[in-house]
């Protein structure tokens, strides 16, 4: 087994079989190039300053190959800064694009209470870790992560809260951040918090955004998660995401829904 999400190579990385979808052998996650994204985009300098915001799009199928990273500032600034990020294959062909804002850090400021940002479920150390297998073969939701759910069902159809935390790093010899944690995870809620299984319906997620309200902590992911379907075809999954302080924020993904 695999020890990593990626091992550098060169200029850029090579995927391992953790990446893999459970939906093909030949497709990667969306969950592990939207890790290596949010990796880049974290060492743009100065890296004093905070992801607030990140949105992926996904292009078109992620093939496990090789892949190459760019970033760039868009807008530069002492306070506010909006950032981009492009995984590529060999072929300079490009899979995913990212756009990110982020935010200076400064001292704490004097401000009125806000909502309770409390867990309203268990948190992870209350829970087992879960055994469900979607696929006989490797797989990035259940080999490369593990998950301890506090309510739905992770083999069932329907809304779900649950806790995900890589168990493996992005790239080969590194410690994952939160960040990297939580863009991870959160590209799994519409598998999550689906209608019906894969076999009966396709629903898939044309991008991903997530919010950070502050600075998450710690590795694990809570995801209070629940997807709105249109029989026109389109949906929306909508997630609340926790660490084990409370509130850190929301990730959206837009679906397409349809027949296989």
């Amino acid at each position: 087994m695999a020890d990593s999400l990626y091992v550098p190579d060169g200029e850029g990385f090579t995927p391992t079989p953790l990446v893999t979808s459970p939906w093909s052998r030949d497709t990667s996650h969306g969950g592990p190039p939207a890790a290596l994204l949010t990796r880049a985009l974290e060492r743009v300098e100065p890296t004093t300053m905070h992801l607030a915001r990140i949105t992926f799009e996904i292009l078109r199928p992620i093939p496990v190959v090789p892949v190459v990273v760019a970033t760039e500032v868009i807008r530069p600034g002492r306070k506010v800064q909006l950032l981009s990020a492009t995984l590529s294959d060999p072929a300079g062909r490009p899979l995913m694009r990212a756009s990110a804002w982020r935010i200076r850090g400064r001292e704490p400021l004097d401000l009125p209470p806000g909502e309770d940002p409390k867990l309203p479920f268990p948190g992870p150390d209350e829970l087992e870790t879960g055994t469900y297998r979607m696929q006989e073969w490797t797989h990035f939701p259940i080999d490369a992560q593990e998950y301890r759910t506090a309510s739905g069902s992770f083999a069932e159809p329907g809304s779900i809260a649950v806790w995900l935390r890589l168990v493996v790093p992005v790239v080969a010899g590194e410690i994952p951040t939160p960040e990297q944690h939580f863009a991870a995870s959160a590209d799994s809620a519409n598998g999550l918090s689906r209608h019906a299984d894969t076999g009966d319906l396709l629903f898939i997620n044309t991008d991903l955004t997530i919010y950070f309200s502050r600075e998450p902590v710690g590795e694990w992911v809570g995801m209070d998660a629940v997807s709105h379907w249109d029989p026109a075809g389109r949906g929306l999954s909508d997630t609340t995401l926790y660490d084990h302080l409370g509130y850190v924020g929301r990730s959206n993904q837009m679906l397409f829904i349809d027949e296989h």
